[in-house]
């Protein structure tokens, strides 16, 4: 069964309402077969730094590469770790306990669109771990959250990133572009979009 299908069938067969699914949640953990996914915490900006301070993972990311591990201190603590639309996982290798880096989805509540954002760190890239985190982080927020509608966007030249995009089951929509917060960079990009029904 595809990716697409399997979260169609959860979404059809799910049989609790989305606030009986919420409830038991509890802390929100996520596992696969290789990695575990709990929300993130401020005290996590020290595992971070293994990604957030690597040029070479934030080549195609909107914000700046960091310059002190103590950087992400000045968002951190501001984040809702109960929040429904912002959520926000810490990804952890369950074999010997390293972070691997962070998946992200973002309900924009207006379009009902969930948002689909992920970093590993540099030494972690081409092992499967996004496809295999995010499917399950995606399969979770539709029986948790009700989510039907993904999408994802990423820099044209950003291959691999595209790539597992399709294996999410995502298909191309449409041309765009983006800029790094900082202004250093513009991007052409592509974003792509699942539809559960």
């Amino acid at each position: 069964m595809m990716f697409s299908e399997k979260l169609q069938q959860l979404r059809k067969n799910k049989g609790l309402t989305q606030e009986e699914m919420a409830e038991k949640t509890g802390e929100e953990i996520i596992e696969t077969d290789r990695l575990l996914m709990r929300r993130l915490r401020p005290d996590d900006y020290i595992a971070m730094s293994a990604w957030d301070m690597d040029e070479r993972v934030y080549k195609y990311l909107m914000s700046p590469v960091c310059k002190t591990p103590e950087e992400p201190l000045a968002w951190l603590p501001k984040k809702d770790p109960t929040s429904k639309i912002n959520i926000l996982m810490l990804v952890i290798n369950k074999e010997d306990g390293h972070a691997v880096g962070i998946y992200a989805l973002n309900h924009e509540v207006e379009r009902d669109v969930w948002t689909v954002s992920y970093v590993n760190r540099y030494d972690d890239w081409g092992k499967g771990y996004t496809t295999e985190g995010m499917m399950a982080f995606m399969e979770h927020a539709v029986s948790v959250y009700g989510a039907h509608s993904f999408e994802g966007e990423c820099a044209k030249e950003n291959v691999s990133s595209a790539k597992v995009l399709q294996k999410l089951g995502m298909v191309y929509d449409h041309s765009s572009s983006y800029s790094k917060s900082d202004g250093s960079a513009t991007f052409e990009s592509d974003v792509y979009v699942l539809e559960i029904q």
